[in-house]
Parts: structure tokens; C-alpha cells; sequence
């Protein structure tokens, strides 16, 4: 039992790797990167951005933790795209990884087994989870912020606390609505969650950064929300985890909880909710009812091997030597748990696209890694970074300077460009910040990069080359390159507000100590509820209270 978790997370993560290709996905990733460049450039972390909607700039409200780590590597001398796909290729074996470590110290090896497995299945969260690197990343240290409040360790839960602010800016809300409804389940814990309280205060100066330029952000439409994902299996057999968590009580109710907290995103977005970080609390729950499912097989199985004759004028109860050992019981456990997964991956997705229901089938993780014949390609498993985007980027790089502005009809396609070659852009990724004053965007670019998709009329090349002085550089069949004749103002240097060195090495004591108060409070047990999945249990549960 010891190797099985991490010959399944080996076998995952090579399969994973072997999208290496393909990464970065669309779109997310082009971002961070780009703000990674201008960390690296400026020598540490930043607080205005100069790089996007240059040479105007906007304010830079989204948390550093992320693009801190991809700045180290840039400033180790590795490629930008080296070191995105580096990051594609991690994040979700790590969270697969904590996901498995952290619900062994909860609920002990089977149900952590069972969801590592589980993990494995849904495919959807698998793109998400590449695509969104700051919430994989919140997930990561929200797992250890369960396990540090768990244990008593106050220490490592605040400073988590305080991380998982700087890491995301959504999921640290939900966590803390996560923390409450678990507090209200068990009110014996709340006088020493609330200690934890204290790694709050370390991220007043951040919060107050966002109060203080909190108008720059504006109301977004969420297109991502048209196209959503659903498992069937996974979701029953998290209903069946809801249930075994309310009876398991303890340690259990942090999953009941979690999903209870991640249900605030199905307001704004739907498709986050149910395909997304949402799914990461019905995996956590569907763990839990696989393995609770796979003891009452296996329990069954055993009564049934047993003949009547072989009970009868012994008040039915049966030698060791009759019912087998633990082991033996484990290992038959361990075999139905891998079956019902075996059905997960073999089910099919039910795909709301469009306002349309389609029914995709076969579609697990498994399926797609290993290329099985008859699966359907996801819009969001792809990457632009081809050879034929190579070959633009090479002539970007080769004809602009360092400091000149692009402009493109596709800003998160540019965006990729910019963050490869390393230069601002006037028009922009993530939206919903505007810049600080309104300007003519592409008046204010250098080169302009005009892809050949289709445009509504408002846009068309025609009606840009008119209004603008454009010069025609190079052309090929993904995008024409133009020049602006005008005089244009070069953007800004980014600048940063701590050194490099010292951000790091805040970085690295907050994380050794971390990592020390969660050693210190390695349990040495499995905390109570853990013994809810034992096959005796689950003989009981099915109604054979006469077996031990």
C-alpha cells in the first residue's frame, strides 16, 4: 500500500509531462508570465504596472506570490517559455501530491488513496488547474492551511493564512467562509482557529493597496461561464462522501465545509463552481465515498464467502483464521476502491457549450493523457506556442527594441509575444483593471502585430490603416507586422518596491517555518474519523453487525 500512491502520482505526472509540447495553455499563463517579466526586469516585486496599457500603465492588483517564483527562474537565466511550461508541468502533481499527504494526516492512507485517484479523473479540472496557476497554487496552501488548524499549529496556519492572500485574490474569502461553516460544525475548535487570526495582519499593507485603487476595477463578462463540464459518476459518489463525512464527524466536516464555501462562486462563476476550483471540494468529498463504498464490497464479499454452516452454535462470531486478516481485508478494499475508480474513468462528461447539452464519452484525465481513440479534443487543451507562432515571435524580437510598444487586434495572443520577447504592450490582458487615463491604444504602439481572424467591422485592418501612419514590415498567413512612422513615446521601466533578494528571502523564512510548525505537529495518529472507513465498520454500516 506503501508505493501504490506514489506509483499512481509517478504514472500521472509522466503522462502530464508528456503534454510538455503544447504548454502554455490558453490564457492565463501569458499573463503571469508577462508580469514575471516586469518582476524580473525591475528587480523585484511591482505595485504599477508599465508593461500593459504602456505607456500609461495601470495599477497592479493582483498578488505576487505567483510571479515572484516565475521571476526566480527568469533570473536564473531560463527562458520565459521554458519556464512557463516548467510551471504547467508542476502545479498539478503538486497539488495532487498535498492533496494526498494532507488527507492522510486527516483521514488517514485509504481515503487519501482514494482521493489521489479520484484526483486523476475529471479532465476538466486538470486544464483549469494549468490555466488558473494562482488559484492551483491557493488550493496547494489551502490543503496545508486545513492540516496546520487541524493540529493546533497556529504558527504555520497564520503565516498560510497571510500567503494565500498574497496568492490569489478570490479564494482567500472562501477559505475564510470555509473556516467559519467548519466552525460552526464543531464549536470546540473555534477559540483555537481564531488564533490563527493573527496572519491576517501581515496582509493589511496589501489590502490596503487594493482599497486604495479599488476603482481602477471594472465589472467583467464571464464567457467561460457559457461552457461548463459535469461528471455524473464523480458527483454521486460525492454525494455518497457528504453523507459518510456528517456521520464521520471530526476531521471529516472540513469537507462538507469546503464545498459549502466554494458554492459562493456559483453566483459570479458558474463555470469555476462546477469545473474548476469548485470541483476540487466534490473530488475531496468523492474520495471519502469511494472509500467508503469499496469497504461495504469488500465486507460483503466476505459474508458471502461464509457459509451458514460454518457460524452456526458460535454465537457468530468467526476466528481470525476465518475472516482473514487485516491485511487481507485491506488489500481486498483496496482492490474494489481501484475498481470503482476503474468505472469513474471509463465515464463520460455531460457539456453544457452554448446553451447546448452535449454528452462526451470517454473523457477522464486517463483518456485524454493517453490519447485513447474516440476522444474529443477541449477547446482549452491547446497552445499557440507553434512553430509558425515561433517564427512571428523571432521576427518581433529581431526587429523591436526593448523598450518600444506593441499593439494587436488579439491582446492574450500578443501577450504570449510580449512575455516571450519581453516587451510592454499598449493594449492588455485581464481586463477587469483599466489603465489610469484613457488613451488611443494603438496610437500610442510602436509595431502593431494584426492577426488574421475574423474581426467585426469596428475593427477591420482597413479602417486601422487609414486612421494610423502603418508601414507594412512583414506579412505571412497567421499575422501581418506593421510599423508606425509617427514619434512615439517609449514605455516606462518597471519598478519594483522591494529588492529581489530580500523578497526571497522573506519568502524562504515564511516557508521554513512553515514547513518546521507542521513537522512539530505531525500527528501521531490519525485524527478521529479516520477508523469510519475500517471494513468492520462498513460491516456494521450494511447491517452485518455479527462480523468483527
Amino acid at each position: 500500500m506503501r508505493w501504490l500512491p506514489w506509483l499512481s502520482l509517478a504514472a500521472f505526472s509522466s503522462l502530464w509531462l508528456a503534454h510538455w509540447p503544447i504548454f502554455p495553455l490558453v490564457l492565463d499563463p501569458y499573463y503571469h508570465l508577462l508580469i514575471a517579466r516586469q518582476v524580473a526586469e525591475a528587480g523585484g516585486p511591482i505595485v504599477y504596472e508599465w508593461w500593459q496599457y504602456a505607456p500609461i500603465g495601470r495599477f497592479h492588483l493582483y498578488p505576487p506570490f505567483l510571479h515572484l517564483l516565475l521571476a526566480g527562474f527568469l533570473k536564473l537565466g531560463i527562458p520565459a517559455i521554458t519556464t512557463i511550461r516548467i510551471a504547467s508541468v508542476v502545479l498539478l502533481p503538486a497539488l495532487l501530491l498535498s492533496l494526498w499527504l494532507v488527507m492522510r494526516r486527516l483521514l488517514g492512507p485509504s481515503i487519501a488513496l482514494a482521493s489521489l485517484w479520484v484526483g486523476m479523473v475529471p479532465f476538466s479540472f486538470h486544464l483549469h488547474s494549468v490555466i488558473t496557476m494562482a488559484a492551483t497554487l491557493s488550493l496547494i496552501e489551502w490543503l496545508w492551511l486545513m492540516d496546520a488548524l487541524e493540529h493546533g499549529r497556529i504558527l504555520a496556519a497564520g503565516l498560510l493564512l497571510a500567503l494565500l492572500c498574497y496568492t490569489h485574490l478570490g479564494l482567500p474569502w472562501i477559505v475564510l467562509v470555509t473556516i467559519g461553516i467548519c466552525g460552526c460544525l464543531r464549536p470546540d475548535c473555534w477559540k483555537r482557529w481564531l488564533r490563527a487570526s493573527w496572519g491576517l495582519l501581515l496582509v493589511v499593507p496589501w489590502w490596503w493597496h487594493l482599497w486604495s485603487h479599488r476603482m481602477s476595477l471594472v465589472p467583467f463578462p464571464r464567457d467561460e461561464n457559457r461552457m461548463v463540464e459535469l461528471m455524473p459518476l464523480v458527483y454521486l459518489a460525492a454525494a455518497v462522501g457528504v453523507w459518510r463525512c456528517w456521520v464521520g464527524k471530526g476531521a471529516f466536516r472540513w469537507l462538507p465545509a469546503c464545498w459549502l464555501g466554494f458554492s459562493l462562486l456559483a453566483f459570479e462563476y458558474r463555470y469555476r463552481w462546477l469545473s474548476g476550483e469548485g470541483l476540487f471540494a466534490v473530488i475531496l468529498l468523492a474520495g471519502v465515498g469511494v472509500d467508503w463504498l469499496a469497504g461495504c464490497l469488500a465486507a460483503c464479499g466476505q459474508r458471502l464467502r461464509i457459509a451458514p454452516s460454518q457460524r452456526s452454535g458460535r454465537d457468530d462470531r468467526l476466528t481470525s483464521r476465518e475472516t482473514g486478516n487485516g491485511g487481507q481485508n485491506s488489500g481486498k478494499q483496496l482492490l474494489w476502491a481501484g475498481a470503482i475508480v476503474g468505472l469513474l474513468l471509463c465515464s463520460g462528461t455531460l457539456a453544457f457549450e452554448e446553451d447546448h447539452l452535449r454528452w462526451r464519452w470517454p473523457d477522464s484525465g486517463l483518456a485524454h493523457l493517453a490519447g485513447i481513440r474516440g476522444v474529443q479534443e477541449k477547446d482549452l487543451d491547446q497552445g499557440l506556442y507553434t512553430p509558425v507562432m515561433e517564427r512571428l515571435i523571432r521576427v518581433v524580437s529581431e526587429q523591436t527594441q526593448p523598450l518600444e510598444i506593441l499593439w494587436s487586434n488579439a491582446p492574450y495572443v500578443l501577450g504570449l509575444i510580449a512575455a516571450v520577447v519581453g516587451r510592454p504592450m499598449s493594449s492588455a490582458m485581464l481586463n477587469e483593471v483599466r489603465p489610469e487615463r484613457a488613451f488611443d491604444s494603438v496610437a500610442a504602439a510602436h509595431w502593431i502585430v494584426w492577426f488574421k481572424f475574423d474581426q467585426p467591422p469596428e475593427l477591420s485592418l482597413l479602417k486601422q490603416i487609414q486612421r494610423y501612419p502603418l508601414r507594412r514590415v512583414y506579412e505571412e498567413d497567421l499575422a501581418i507586422v506593421f510599423r508606425q512612422e509617427s514619434p512615439i513615446q517609449p514605455a516606462h521601466p518597471p519598478q519594483a518596491i522591494l529588492p529581489v533578494g530580500m523578497a526571497f528571502g522573506i519568502l524562504g523564512v515564511v516557508l521554513g517555518l512553515v514547513v518546521w510548525d507542521l513537522r512539530m505537529g505531525a500527528p501521531q495518529r490519525y485524527t478521529q474519523g479516520a477508523s469510519m472507513t475500517d471494513i468492520s465498520l462498513c460491516r456494521k454500516n450494511v447491517g452485518y453487525e455479527g462480523i468483527p
